[in-house]
């Protein structure tokens, strides 16, 4: 039987091994909780080397990198205490710089599994899948307010279940003022209602200006009562973001909708997730979708509307528009 007692000289390796090992899991427990000037350089560091190795638009990271590095040289990280306000001033400071609302920094357990999709408290964002009001207004209108995109399948049931509801009306309005954006995939499921199946709706390019993907109607419609002539208003505001642009911003493009109220937020960009340590992960912005009929992207432009009123006032400007569109048909 061989022996399994380890020479003398490998048995101090191992040991002055592992005691480095669990003094830097102490030391990066300790620095979480306490963060020093150094630490937080080198987080810095990795935040702007993963920034540029995924960011939608890589060639703003050098500068940027630099801008915060003096910004911290100059002691406005020295309030730093933890990870948390790590991750909560950072990702303040890297939006109003880029003006890109999509980043921003979260911390996790080294275990926990990563995710791009926002989670919201239980109200108006999930209850009925985001969907809150479908109902007719005066004029045979059709009327439906929801405030997210659901990434959940099911959330299609809701699309069917209001646009059959509003199936038999003279024309729809489309309640965005308070949609903040969600999944693309249900916003070309709900375009498919409106446009003929096969319609290019978007594009989408990469850091290298690649495209990866592009985006048509289907025909997956229930019905096509809102195609064709089907008159159709769309309210936004500026908290109206990101699949909510997309929304919007093709139906207008291909003449479809008519747009009432503020400039939208402009959230152009789609988002995924990178751990910069265990702990601390970055929502960026990896890709550019491309409105296909326009050839052109949102991103702090924000989709403009045909028809520009304060956003409060969006929704009887819009109806007025309808019963004139309605009379002029007759």
């Amino acid at each position: 039987m061989k022996s399994i007692l380890l020479k003398p000289c490998r048995l101090i390796a191992l040991l002055l091994l592992l005691i480095s090992l669990l003094s830097n899991s102490e030391l990066s427990q300790a620095d979480e909780n306490n963060l020093s000037q150094e630490h937080v350089r080198q987080l810095m560091t990795k935040m702007f080397d993963v920034m540029q190795d995924n960011y939608i638009e890589p060639e703003v990271v050098p500068e940027l990198k630099q801008l915060f590095l003096n910004k911290l040289e100059l002691g406005q990280y020295d309030s730093l205490t933890s990870l948390e306000d790590f991750a909560h001033l950072l990702g303040q400071d890297l939006r109003a710089v880029t003006g890109d609302n999509h980043l921003s920094l979260y911390t996790v357990n080294p275990d926990e599994e990563i995710t791009h999709i926002l989670t919201h408290k239980e109200g108006k964002l999930t209850n009925n899948y985001g969907f809150e009001e479908v109902r007719y207004l005066s004029g045979n209108i059709g009327y439906l307010k929801f405030n997210k995109f659901s990434p959940d399948k099911q959330a299609r049931d809701a699309v069917d279940a209001a646009f059959n509801f509003l199936g038999q009306s003279d024309g729809i309005i489309i309640d965005l003022r308070d949609t903040v954006g969600g999944s693309p995939d249900l916003v070309q499921y709900m375009l498919s209602y409106f446009l003929h199946d096969e319609t290019p709706l978007w594009y989408v390019l990469n850091s290298s200006n690649e495209k990866t993907a592009e985006i048509s109607a289907s025909d997956t419609a229930a019905h096509h009562s809102f195609r064709g002539d089907s008159p159709v208003w769309i309210l936004t505001s500026r908290n109206t973001a990101s699949a909510s642009e997309i929304f919007a911003g093709v139906l207008q493009a291909n003449s479809k909708a008519v747009l009432v109220g503020d400039t939208t937020a402009s959230a152009g960009f789609y988002v995924g997730v990178r751990r910069i340590t265990d702990t601390l992960v970055f929502r960026i912005s990896l890709f550019k979708p491309i409105i296909t009929a326009t050839g052109k992207n949102w991103e702090r432009t924000g989709i403009i509307p045909d028809i520009q009123v304060p956003a409060m006032d969006a929704l009887d400007h819009a109806h007025e528009l309808s019963a004139k569109t309605i009379r002029a048909d007759l």
